[in-house]
Parts: C-alpha cells; structure tokens; sequence
C-alpha cells in the first residue's frame, strides 16, 4: 500500500493528452528538412521520456551522428515550431478518462505537471482540454537545467507545491503518474511512488509501484484503492 499521499504528479504527454504521436511527426519532419530519417520504432522505443534536448540526442546516437550546440539548437527550435503547426490545428484531446479523474483528484490533492515539454505546449494543450484550472504547478523544460529522465522537475515540483500549500510535500508523499520506463526508473530511486501508464510501453517495461489498465478513475482506484477521488 501507498505511504501516505500529499500530491498527485503527472507527466503530460501520453499521460494526460494523446500527444506522442504528435510529437512524432513534429521530429520526424524536423529530422527530415535535417536530413536524419527518424522512424515511429526509433521514436517510441528510444527517445520517449526525454525532453526535446536529450530525444535529439539520443536521435543522433542512434544515427552515428555528432550535433554541435549549435546544431541541437537549430533542430530544436524548428521542431518546436512544426509542434505548434500541429498544435494549431488540435490534433489533440485528453486520454479516456482523464478530465473526471483530474477532476475528482483536484478536489482532494494538489496537482501539478511535470513534463519535458516546453511550457507554451502544455499551456496550450492544457487550455484545450479544459483542466488548465486544476494544477497548481506546472514544470516543463525550461524550467529544469537536467531534463527527463532525471527526476529534478518532480523534485521542483514537490519544492513548489510545499511553498504553495503551505504542507511539505516529500517525494515519498506524492505519487507520480508516468508513461516511460526511464522517468519511473529514476523516479522510484528519487524515492517517488508510481503509476505506470500503458500508453507507450507494457506494464512490465513500466516497472512502476501501481499498474493501472487506463486513466478511467475505475482502472485507478483499483491500482492504487487509497487513492481519495471525490465523490469518494
């Protein structure tokens, strides 16, 4: 059973909204105006998890490619900007089941965000999906100098939430919603409970603390019963 839960953290893309696809193709044609051909397998099996910068990176690993900083720079700009393309067109929504349990969790724990995303992505997605009203904070890439899979943003975000609700919030205390095996892997040792998410990967390459089959408050309050979602 769960130590006792003060907050509730989830990363955003593949967690929250049906985005990783999107992203997808943002990389996929920023990689080809580049010259690198990035494939949906390369993608979802190495670079989810990572923020902008290190799925570039990890890119050009795979590609026996060195990128300067100037390099990642210009790759991560115009990636950015074929991202908002997309965006602007809502090729988006929430993932079954998300906006009642965010909901329902948003009236018993303080929420927030944390994803390698950059904040105009989320802000403009959280503001799609009518929920950008219940998190308290939100991480994204710019706010972290380590990006995913390295748990810094969760810890800011349990920094940010004790300033907040005045209640210190250990990451033992708050429970992490998660898609990608490499964040829960860093996650767990950071000392954060987890669930893992089966939007990507299997629930046994998640490893997480809880399992659950889908982001239905049904499925959640089965992996994790003492979870309070209101109505209780």
């Amino acid at each position: 059973m769960p130590s006792s839960i003060r907050a509730i953290l989830f990363d955003f893309d593949g967690v929250l909204v049906n985005s990783e696809l999107i992203h997808f193709l943002a990389f996929e044609k920023a990689g080809k105006d580049a010259g690198i051909t990035i494939t949906r397998e390369q993608y979802f099996g190495e670079a989810i998890g990572f923020d902008d910068r290190g799925a570039w990176k990890q890119i050009a690993r795979l590609h026996n490619i060195t990128l300067d900083s100037t390099a990642l720079l210009q790759l991560m700009a115009y990636k950015a900007q074929v991202m908002k393309e997309l965006l602007d067109q809502k090729t988006y929504s929430a993932l079954p089941g998300v906006q009642p349990l965010v909901r329902g969790l948003w009236r018993n724990y303080p929420l927030a965000i944390v994803s390698g995303a950059l904040r105009d992505e989320i802000e403009l997605m959280c503001e799609g999906i009518g929920l950008r009203d219940c998190f308290r904070v939100i991480i994204s890439a710019e706010d972290v100098t380590k990006g995913k899979p390295n748990p810094e943003g969760y810890l800011k975000a349990c920094e940010e939430l004790t300033r907040l609700v005045g209640k210190t919030i250990k990451p033992a205390n708050a429970l992490i919603f998660e898609d990608a095996p490499r964040v829960i892997e860093q996650a767990k040792k950071a000392g954060f409970q987890t669930v893992g998410v089966p939007t990507s990967y299997g629930h046994d390459d998640l490893n997480a603390d809880f399992a659950t089959r889908s982001m239905q408050i049904d499925d959640v309050k089965e992996a994790v019963p003492t979870l309070k979602v209101f109505p209780s």
